[in-house]
Parts: C-alpha cells; sequence; structure tokens
C-alpha cells in the first residue's frame, strides 16, 4: 500500500483569456478577462477581474517592484529592457488580478459571465499578492526567460 496520497486535483480551470487592457471610457482602470471553469460545470464563464492604477501603484510601491525588475534587467541589452519592462509590469498586472480573481472565487463564484468592479476586493487582493510577493517575482522572472542574462550569458 502506497503512502504517497494523488495530488488534489484543482476545483478550476482558469486561463487568462487577454489582459491587462485599458477599461473603455475609465483611464485609470485596467482588466483581465479569464475563463473560469469549475469541473462540475458544463462550460466555462469569462470574469473580467477590473484593477484601479492606484492600487496597481500601491503594490508596486510596497514590493518595490520597479527596482526589483529593473535591477533584474539590466544586463538586458538596452535596446530591448524597454520591451522587457512593459512585459514585466504586464505580468505584475496579470498576477494581481489572478489573485483578486481568487478572492472572488472564495467569496463564491456563481456559473455567469460576470465583470469584478475595480473598487471589489481590494483588501484581500493586496493581501494576496503581499503574502505570494516572492512566487509573483520568480514566475516574471521565468517568464520573461531573463536567466541567461543574469549568469552572464549574451
Amino acid at each position: 500500500m502506497s503512502l504517497l496520497s494523488p495530488p488534489q486535483i484543482p476545483l478550476f480551470r482558469i486561463t487568462l483569456f487577454y489582459g491587462p487592457e485599458a477599461v473603455e471610457g475609465a483611464s485609470d482602470t485596467v482588466h483581465c478577462v479569464f475563463n473560469v471553469k469549475k469541473r462540475s460545470w458544463k462550460g466555462g464563464v469569462q470574469v473580467g477581474i477590473a484593477l484601479e492604477r492606484t492600487q496597481i501603484q500601491q503594490l508596486d510601491h510596497k514590493l518595490g517592484f520597479q527596482p526589483w525588475i529593473e535591477e533584474h534587467l539590466h544586463r538586458v541589452p538596452s535596446d530591448e529592457r524597454e520591451d522587457y519592462l512593459k512585459n514585466g509590469y504586464d505580468l505584475f498586472i496579470q498576477f494581481i488580478c489572478f489573485h483578486k480573481l481568487g478572492a472572488y472565487i472564495y467569496q463564491g463564484i456563481k456559473q455567469e459571465n460576470i465583470q469584478v468592479s475595480g473598487e471589489w476586493l481590494v483588501s484581500e487582493t493586496d493581501e494576496a499578492v503581499q503574502r505570494e510577493a516572492e512566487s509573483i517575482k520568480q514566475q516574471i522572472i521565468v517568464e520573461l526567460d531573463v536567466e541567461e542574462y543574469e549568469r552572464g550569458g549574451n
């Protein structure tokens, strides 16, 4: 008899559909849209997650994201650095949206398309992002594929 238990299967399959993009008519708000499928549902739903730019800026400051990302990009060739920086910020916003989605799911998601307002779940999102800050940063570095530059390659 094996003492190992099988891995827990997640209740939801979550896929980033698109984002971050500015919300039309609200220059201070961005959003990401996720496809969310619960195992028991016949089909998935689209959940739009809006963030106020002030929340993004506050998390950037609390986590020291800008100096951190700039430090990790200092070996990237200068003509490519701006694109890497933009992609890094997009990933940062996507992770904030993902954690806000997690907070929304935790409160009880229904099988319907919805737009989660920028004013909802702010403190829950901030707490989750701060708790997961190192994991988020590591995933961004992996996604940007800058390890080769940090090792002195290229």
